[in-house]
């Protein structure tokens, strides 16, 4: 039996990560939720934003083939998340869900793992896989901590331990600071001067920037847009496409239309059927 995301409630909390890590990493992200038995689907659709997951509780997703059904991969109980151009599949939820997830900013994991991007976009794969047995303890740590606030300072020591390893950290880095302007700004940035920002050539700015971050400067603003503009109608469920175009940068309703289509697999109203993941509930700790 298939279900969407809207009937149950979530537990979420989204904490900063340390300042030295705030130019690599977006945010940390705990949630925990239950299916009720159901199976619980979400696209997998395009992404900026690469992450690790940690799942503390219950089965990791399945990833499910949109056109045929067939399991595409079951995943691990702790996930790398790799930036996607499309979408991918459904990811397959059932059981008591809870877990942590390191979401970094699309130039983070380059900075910090000096780990190419380009070779792990729109897949995902078991963390094991990509990073030194240590993330096995790191998740270990995680299942032991009695707060969130425990697994972020835990989350600030790995990854810091990862940055301070490099003999020069440089924070000013300017494809660190172009893809960020291009988050920050949603997509909304004249991409032809971020060369001229990054004091590159067109020729190497687009080059450098493909192969550090996984995407194109043009491909990760047109993504960054889409999830803008997704972000706002679940937000404000009762603002018209006409207005979210307009405020998300669109030439109109149907460019708008065109773009869910290509990075979210389907048109503006089926893709929201599957989201938000639930009703969100803040996690206040004591």
């Amino acid at each position: 039996m298939k279900a969407y995301f809207q009937q149950n409630m979530i537990v979420f909390s989204e904490i900063a990560p340390s300042p030295a890590l705030a130019p690599f990493v977006h945010c940390y992200a705990y949630r925990e939720f239950q299916t009720d038995s159901l199976d619980i689907v979400k696209p997998w659709h395009a992404s900026h934003q690469p992450s690790i997951v940690f799942f503390l509780k219950a089965l990791p997703v399945k990833l499910v083939d949109l056109e045929t059904g067939r399991v595409l991969k079951t995943g691990k109980n702790c996930d790398f998340v790799g930036m996607s151009t499309k979408c991918n599949g459904e990811m397959v939820f059932n059981g008591s869900y809870s877990f942590f997830q390191i979401i970094f900013n699309p130039h983070g994991l380059y900075r910090i793992f000096k780990r190419p991007p380009l070779e792990l976009t729109n897949k995902i794969v078991w963390s094991e896989d990509i990073f030194s047995a240590d993330i096995k303890l790191l998740h270990e740590q995680f299942y032991e901590a009695n707060a969130v606030a425990e697994m972020v300072e835990l989350a600030n020591s790995w990854l810091l331990g990862y940055l301070n390893k490099h003999k020069r950290i440089d924070y000013k880095d300017r494809i660190t600071s172009a893809a960020n302007l291009i988050t920050i700004n949603a997509g909304l940035i004249n991409v032809d001067s971020l060369a001229d920002y990054a004091c590159m050539s067109t020729r190497n700015f687009e080059r450098t920037f493909l192969s550090e971050t996984g995407m194109s400067p043009k491909q990760l603003s047109c993504i960054a847009r889409f999830n803008y503009a997704l972000a706002l109608k679940l937000k404000f469920p009762l603002m018209k496409w006409t207005s979210i175009a307009h405020v998300s940068g669109y030439f109109d309703q149907t460019h708008l239309v065109k773009d869910f289509k290509k990075f979210g697999g389907e048109a503006p109203s089926s893709l929201l059927k599957h989201g938000p993941l639930f009703e969100e509930k803040p996690l206040f700790e004591r």
